[in-house]
C-alpha cells in the first residue's frame, strides 16, 4: 500500500502522457484517468500503470473524481493531482505532498515564480488575480492563485467532503477548494512552474467565461 498516490488526468495527450508518467517516481501510487481520448493516449500507458478510462469523455472534474476514488479506496493517504499535457512542472507538483506536512490542501502557485505569472495569457491572467481576490476575501483566506491545477489534498479531507457532488466540468476545481476554505481546512502554497507552449491544452475563450460566471457563483454561495 502506497501512502501518497498521483492521479493524471488527461484526454488526448498521446504526444505527452508518457513522460508525465515516467516523472513519477515509483514509491508513489499512479493511477492515470483516460477521459475518452481519440488518439493513442491509451497506447503510451506502459502497460504496469494502472489506468481507469473513460469510453466517452465525462469531463475534466468527473476525470478528477475517478482518480481520487481509486486513490482513497487504495488507502492513499495524500494525493496530488498531475495534468497529463505537461502543463505544469512534474517536480514542482510532487513537492506539493511534502508541503501536506502542515496542511490539508496545497496548491502550486503560478504567481509565486520568478515571472510572476507572465507566461499566463493576460486574459487568464486578468481574471484570475481578480477571481482570486474575490474568494479570498469571501472565504476567509489568503492564497495567490485559486484557479492553479496543480493541487494536493491529504487524504482525510477528499473523504469527509462530498466531491462526488461537484461538477463533472472544470467548476469541479472551484467548488473543492471553496468547499474545503469554508470548512476551515488549512491551505498552502508553493511556486510551480507552467508552459503554455507545445501540446499543452488550454479551456476555451467560451469555456473560459463560463467558468468565470460559476466560480462568481460558488464565490457568493459559499462563505464562512
Amino acid at each position: 500500500m502506497k501512502d501518497s498516490y498521483v492521479v493524471i488526468v488527461g484526454r488526448n495527450v498521446e504526444a505527452t502522457i508518457a513522460k508525465v508518467v515516467a516523472s513519477v517516481p515509483r514509491d508513489l501510487g499512479l493511477v492515470v484517468v483516460n477521459d475518452g481520448s481519440v488518439d493513442r493516449t491509451l497506447e503510451r500507458i506502459p502497460p504496469e500503470v494502472e489506468v481507469i478510462s473513460h469510453p466517452l469523455s465525462r469531463g475534466y472534474g468527473a476525470a478528477q473524481k475517478s482518480g481520487y476514488r481509486l486513490a482513497l479506496d487504495s488507502g492513499a493517504k495524500r494525493i496530488c493531482l498531475l495534468h497529463g499535457d505537461g502543463q505544469y512542472h512534474p517536480a514542482d507538483v510532487l513537492s506539493l505532498l511534502d508541503a501536506l506536512d502542515g496542511s490539508d490542501v496545497a496548491l502550486g502557485s503560478r504567481f509565486l515564480c520568478a515571472d510572476g505569472g507572465r507566461v499566463i495569457p493576460w486574459w487568464r491572467r486578468f481574471a484570475n488575480r481578480g477571481l482570486t481576490g474575490l474568494a479570498n476575501w469571501r472565504w476567509g483566506i489568503e492564497m495567490s492563485d485559486l484557479h492553479t491545477g496543480a493541487r494536493a489534498f491529504r487524504a482525510e479531507v477528499l473523504r469527509s467532503f462530498p466531491f462526488e457532488a461537484c461538477s463533472d466540468d472544470y467548476l469541479f476545481d472551484q467548488q473543492i477548494l471553496g468547499g474545503l476554505a469554508v470548512q476551515g481546512k488549512r491551505f498552502t502554497e508553493q511556486a510551480v512552474s507552467t508552459t503554455y507552449e507545445g501540446d499543452i491544452q488550454s479551456i476555451s475563450p467560451w469555456n473560459s467565461m463560463r467558468y468565470g460566471v460559476g466560480c462568481l457563483r460558488v464565490i457568493f454561495a459559499a462563505r464562512h
